[in-house]
């Protein structure tokens, strides 16, 4: 049976054009990607490498305890 997991993915843009993806939920977990929907797109297929991975070593999947904010700084 298989069981949704949510994990926090962090976009930006790249300087060179595109952009790049990171889940800090799963070291070793980023791509990148042309555009958006490309970068999304190969997220998702990284984080299911990734759990694949994780459930045929018999590991735990983590959970994702990763909270973003952002905070406010005067100059």
């Amino acid at each position: 049976m298989k069981h949704e997991h949510r994990f926090t993915v962090i976009i930006e843009p790249c300087a060179e054009g595109g952009y790049f993806a990171d889940c800090p939920a799963l070291p070793g977990c980023h791509v990148q990607g042309e555009t958006y929907e490309e970068t999304i797109a190969e997220m998702r297929t990284a984080i299911d490498a990734v759990l694949s991975d994780y459930v045929a070593d018999g590991e735990a999947i983590p959970n994702d305890e990763i909270t973003i904010t952002s905070l406010k700084v005067a100059v």
